[in-house]
């Protein structure tokens, strides 16, 4: 599942690893093919490691009951790495993107950099943001992975592009947070149907909203947390206390915020509207296997 971040992968992975034909990673983003020259690649690697340890990366080393192992990596949608070794495979695993509306994605990542990192004290306004994240990049959100490229991991027609030259259409699934919320059922329904597993499990799942954006109240005990997190495996007791401990380190952002920003957002999504007009294309010619039906729009 190569992503995008801020468009609900963690909650499309918390409803998929709830179902009994599905297992996650020892960490959610398992990161197993990213580039060897990326900042977040793990110690352990397909470059390193060979092909074989990826299984490693699982609480059962591959060798469990499952249908799908499941490695929920968005910073695989730009990965050199990941497109070429995905697209060699036999068998050849399935790949799923869940997007957004680019410009309200733009404006999470705003809120989530600001705010809940507090990574971006300098920045004042979700515009003066836009300016920094546009090419050429301020220098001052370069250091940042997410927010380095958040302009053109944004650009979704070009990266299904990209992976469906690579994929053949009945191995490439792609959904929306808009979707998902406006038919959950049918959304969920065909998502089994490509994965061939019971859908119902995935309907009658109730996970908690993941990952939302917040306003840290203490920088410092955020970083020492994620410094424990990382020495941690990803599973529900500790997700649970990760969760708890962020709710006391928490306080809702401005949603008055998103209203101040309308016309902006309007005016997002107008220079936003031809890349997608051309994603829609593309859906409907590779989404699940050539199904027309299955290419909705997002909003």
């Amino acid at each position: 599942m190569p992503g995008v971040a801020k468009c609900g992968t963690t909650t499309l992975y918390d409803l998929l690893v709830a179902h009994p034909r599905v297992t996650g990673g020892i960490d959610k983003e398992v990161r197993f093919l990213m580039d060897i020259d990326d900042r977040l690649c793990p110690p352990v690697n397909l470059h390193t490691s060979g092909l074989e340890a990826w299984a490693s990366q699982y609480p059962d080393k591959g060798l469990g009951d499952f249908d799908i192992w499941l490695d929920a990596s968005p910073q695989y949608q730009y990965q050199h790495t990941a497109l070429e070794t995905i697209a060699r495979l036999e068998p050849q695993p399935k790949v799923l993107f869940i997007l957004r509306n680019p410009a309200r994605r733009l404006f999470s990542l705003y809120q989530y950099a600001r705010y809940h990192q507090q990574a971006i004290p300098w920045v004042m306004s979700f515009e003066h943001f836009i300016e920094a994240i546009r090419e050429p990049v301020d220098d001052r959100i370069a250091q940042f992975n997410m927010l380095r490229s958040a302009w053109r991991d944004t650009i979704y027609d070009a990266m299904i592009e990209d992976w469906s030259g690579a994929v053949p259409a009945h191995n490439l699934f792609v959904t929306s947070i808009e979707e998902l919320a406006q038919d959950r059922i049918k959304t969920l329904r065909s998502l089994a149907s490509w994965l061939n597993i019971d859908a119902q499990p995935l309907i009658l799942a109730r996970t908690a909203k993941s990952n939302p954006t917040i306003v840290t109240r203490s920088r410092t005990l955020r970083s020492i947390g994620a410094k424990a997190a990382r020495l941690l495996p990803e599973n529900p007791v500790v997700r649970w206390a990760k969760d708890a401990v962020r709710e006391l380190n928490s306080a809702p952002v401005d949603r008055d915020e998103l209203d101040d920003n309308a016309p902006f957002l309007a005016q997002l999504e107008e220079e936003f509207a031809p890349m997608m007009a051309r994603l829609g294309a593309l859906r409907a010619s590779v989404a699940q296997g050539g199904d027309t039906s299955a290419a909705g729009a997002i909003a």
